[in-house]
């Protein structure tokens, strides 16, 4: 037994209009055309939807149960076409983020806040991961998206490079190069210096930049995370380099950054997982990333180099 959906809009405009020829006006075709269509349904059905007496029609018990689930389906497929219009404008979704600790605990939660705002039915899951488990993260598939300062080409992940960031010089206030407007590697000999473990792989950076001084530098201390030589810092146990987003989160009171020269450069990638699509929801998220990533650099004074890229599909 097949019907037409034009049937059951018949039936639903004589019962929400008490008669066909107030149907047909609604429906915008002739009152014989809605007699039809209600005889076919009735055909098709195996019994009465109305009674008819004189010009007049009276829904049969079997007709009203019809109705019901005939509204049913048609709030069920307004349902389903709101959601439609909502995914289609990003409005509705999940949205699964992996990215590094500095950036998870610093930055990304206001720059999420503001994107789920102009996306108020998205539904964001943020993930915090060093370098070596955010690529296994997004290889297994569990984000949409990852952000990282080092990246591993692998299968399973698609890797675009978005911009280059400048390292700084994390001091205490009132440390004696405080007024230097930029540190150099001599700075280093003999200061007190918090190093971060081999775990935080852009240590393979910073130790790079030390090459050929090692032995004048005075390390007192190693931090796993770049937040913790941070928040070292804070207590005045030494001083470090990191990247800007670890040092952002800090007040003036507590860190004073600086720039250093050579830089020690950092690239920030993304990370996509290769054998899902990327959907419409990750796109947006990813344009709206990259524009506060930079304009929040841009307002601390530290230097970045944007790259052009594209995001995969």
């Amino acid at each position: 037994m097949m019907w037409q959906i034009r049937q059951l809009e018949a039936f639903q405009a004589v019962m929400e209009n008490g008669s066909i020829t107030r149907a047909a006006i609604t429906l915008h075709i002739s009152q014989p055309a809605v007699s039809k269509l209600i005889a076919e349904l009735e055909r098709k059905c195996g019994f009465k939807l109305f009674q008819r007496q004189g010009n007049r029609l009276t829904v049969t018990a079997e007709g009203q149960l019809l109705f019901n689930e005939v509204q049913r389906m048609i709030i069920s497929s307004e349902d389903i076409q709101l959601k439609v219009r909502e995914i289609r404008e990003q409005r509705f979704g999940t949205l699964n983020i992996a990215a590094f600790p500095a950036l998870c605990t610093r930055i990304l939660p206001g720059i999420v806040t503001r994107f789920i705002q102009s996306h108020p039915n998205v539904r964001p899951l943020m993930t915090s991961s060093g370098s070596r488990f955010l690529i296994e993260w997004v290889t297994a598939q569990r984000s949409d998206i990852g952000i990282g300062l080092l990246a591993k080409d692998r299968p399973g992940i698609r890797l675009v490079k978005i911009m280059q960031v400048e390292g700084v010089c994390a001091l205490p206030p009132g440390h004696p190069l405080a007024g230097k407007e930029v540190i150099v590697p001599s700075d280093f000999d003999g200061q007190p210096f918090i190093a971060l473990t081999t775990e935080d792989r852009t240590q393979f950076l910073v130790e790079e930049y030390f090459r050929g001084r090692e032995r004048r530098r005075r390390i007192v201390a190693e931090a796993q995370m770049s937040e913790a030589a941070c928040q070292f810092v804070v207590e005045r146990a030494g001083i470090s380099i990191v990247d800007p987003f670890s040092a952002l989160g800090f007040s003036e009171g507590q860190i004073i950054i600086k720039k250093i020269d050579p830089p020690v450069l950092f690239d920030m990638w993304l990370l996509f997982p290769t054998f899902q699509p990327t959907s419409l929801i990750t796109r947006s998220f990813t344009k709206f990333f990259d524009e506060e990533i930079r304009t929040t650099l841009t307002a601390s004074g530290l230097s970045f180099i944007p790259y052009d890229y594209e995001i995969p599909d």
